[in-house]
């Protein structure tokens, strides 16, 4: 027999019984009280849609996009001034385009580039990245640059409000670039 040996009491009980018996009662309460890791919580949006953009690529043979923080900032920018100026196009009241807005993030500074754009808008259930990625994967020119072997990067922004009179609906774009 491995280890110590038992000592048995005068009732004939080993005496390591008891003290094993607290042990385990111990650490049931033990567990029992502690903290447990918290259901895990869903990705944000912007997190969702790369992924869904990706999961797409993926299985057309195509490599994963990278996000950019600063295309994300002039995506995000871009969403928010069409939802405030309730207008839906890749060029602005003002005269901005998704040309100048790369080339304003300083992202493809240095660099020769190539850019792209795709837009959404939705609400309930079409809002949501699954839903926008379904909608551009069924537009012949969303799906061109969504699943263009040439973009390398991307930037997401999306802004949800009251927009064209439906509340709860959110604008989507995402900026797409490969620098070399």
């Amino acid at each position: 027999m491995c280890g110590r040996p038992w000592i048995l009491d005068h009732q004939g009980m080993p005496r390591r019984l008891p003290l094993l018996i607290a042990a385990g009662l111990l650490a049931m309460a033990v567990a029992a009280i502690a903290p447990r890791p918290a259901a895990a919580a869903a990705p944000p949006p912007r997190t969702a849609l790369l992924y869904r953009i990706n999961q797409a690529r993926i299985a057309h043979g195509l490599a994963p996009v990278r996000p950019s923080l600063e295309l994300q900032k002039v995506a995000a920018h871009h969403s928010e001034d069409m939802m405030v100026r309730d207008y839906f196009a890749h060029t602005s009241p003002t005269g901005s385009n998704v040309a100048s807005r790369i080339v304003n993030s300083g992202f493809v500074a240095g660099y020769a580039w190539l850019g792209g754009e795709t837009l959404a808008w939705g609400n309930g259930s079409l809002a949501t990245p699954l839903a926008t990625v379904h909608a551009w994967l069924q537009s012949p020119e969303h799906r061109a640059i969504m699943l263009s072997p040439r973009f390398h990067w991307v930037g997401i922004g999306r802004t949800c409000g009251n927009y064209r009179g439906r509340p709860s609906t959110c604008v989507w774009t995402a900026d797409w670039v490969r620098r070399w």
